[in-house]
């Protein structure tokens, strides 16, 4: 796989995104959609055909035509269908000029907090409306709550003919068999934050290799020498990388470790139990006891702190704590907390960019594949052993 690893930043953005709502169940407007979707890559409809009228639909979909209507509109906005004056609603030319003020591009995300915990995810918005806008294109959101909610969304856009997609990646089978067909109908699509291993995807992500070696480095550069590590699921490319990293740190500076210094939450077989606070209960209960635990996220290390706290350990004093992704609590609480840095502005605007390319038609066959440098934030909850 040809990887391209670039550092990128930029200035804010002036103005947000656009801001919709998440559209999940198979009723009503989404019928519509999907079934007029289906005729068309069928062949059923051909480019330029002119659909039935909403009342013909209404009638044979048992549907009102308020929602007909709608759903109709929503894949006229699309670029999908095209509306002629007193003439109907006809199926639009695919092989059209793209205007890129006509063209839009939404980026797939995570509802805010939805995962019980915060990513600055608007970061990624502001920084793809910043590379999008001054294109021309119009950008937006569409939101999720749980990989079934997503799988909906990305089946919405599989007839996509004008535009492109931003999409957060979550793990599962059924997203990934989303994500190719996307790919079958040649939708342009950037993915961030997670990679799919092994494809030729065009994406833009924090190298988190890197990213879990600075963990290590920095807690070495500070005298620790008995460290554990633990961590969401890896069955991310981001969360895998992570840890991959933190272990390359370990060996890099001859650093003994062991199964039971390196824990992976939520899954059958580990050293520890299923939730945080067993996983850290066993870490603390090792002998010698690290003396530094890093965390995946940010919001496990800063729950960790809380919990070492309430068995009266003083941080960092007793034991230092370092998390990973430098969300704003990181700042707050009673020791803030060291962090490593993902550029989320950087990796919206570099989706951005990749994706401008691929509409324009000036990107070759070759995926964009784009990996960038994450930063050592140091703060109190760090220190020497």
């Amino acid at each position: 796989m040809n990887c391209l690893v670039k550092r990128i930043t930029f200035s804010a953005t002036e103005e947000p995104p656009l801001i919709m709502s998440p559209r999940t169940a198979k009723t009503g407007y989404l019928k519509v959609q999907e079934t007029i979707r289906q005729r068309i890559l069928s062949g059923e409809w051909a480019v330029g055909a002119q659909l039935p009228s909403e009342r013909e639909l209404e009638q044979e979909l048992g549907i009102s035509r308020l929602t007909v209507s709608k759903g109709l509109s929503h894949l006229v906005a699309e670029g999908l269908l095209a509306r002629r004056r007193g003439q109907g609603t006809f199926v639009a030319d695919r092989n059209h000029q793209i205007r890129t003020r006509e063209v839009g591009v939404r980026f797939i995300s995570p509802m805010p907090f939805s995962g019980g915990y915060d990513i600055p995810r608007p970061g990624v918005m502001e920084g793809l409306y910043e590379s999008l806008s001054k294109h021309g294109f119009q950008t937006g959101v569409e939101f999720f709550r749980n990989p079934d909610e997503q799988v909906a969304l990305l089946a919405r856009h599989e007839g996509l003919q004008r535009g492109g997609l931003v999409v957060w990646l979550e793990p599962g089978t059924a997203i990934m068999g989303a994500i190719k067909r996307l790919r079958q109908n040649k939708v342009p699509f950037v993915l961030v934050d997670a990679y799919m291993d092994g494809q030729d995807m065009d994406f833009a992500v924090t190298d988190n290799v890197a990213g879990g070696r600075l963990m290590v480095d920095h807690l070495v550069s500070q005298g620790h020498q008995r460290v554990a590590y633990i961590s969401r699921p890896t069955d991310r490319t981001s969360m895998l990388d992570r840890q991959t990293g933190f272990i390359q740190g370990l060996v890099a500076h001859h650093l003994p470790f062991s199964s039971e210094q390196l824990l992976t939450l939520g899954h059958p077989g580990d050293a520890a139990a299923h939730d945080l606070p067993a996983a850290l209960d066993a870490v603390l209960a090792l002998r010698p006891r690290p003396t530094a635990i890093s965390f995946s996220n940010d919001d496990l290390a800063l729950a960790a702190a809380d919990r070492c706290r309430q068995r009266g350990m003083r941080i960092p004093q007793d034991v230092s704590i370092m998390g990973y992704d430098n969300v704003s609590q990181s700042t707050h609480g009673a020791v803030p907390l060291s962090t490593v840095q993902q550029d989320f502005f950087g990796m919206g605007r570099a989706a951005g960019d990749v994706l401008c390319e691929r509409l324009t038609g000036k990107a070759g066959s070759r995926p964009i594949q784009l990996f960038l440098k994450p930063q050592l934030v140091a703060r109190a909850s760090v220190a020497a052993p």
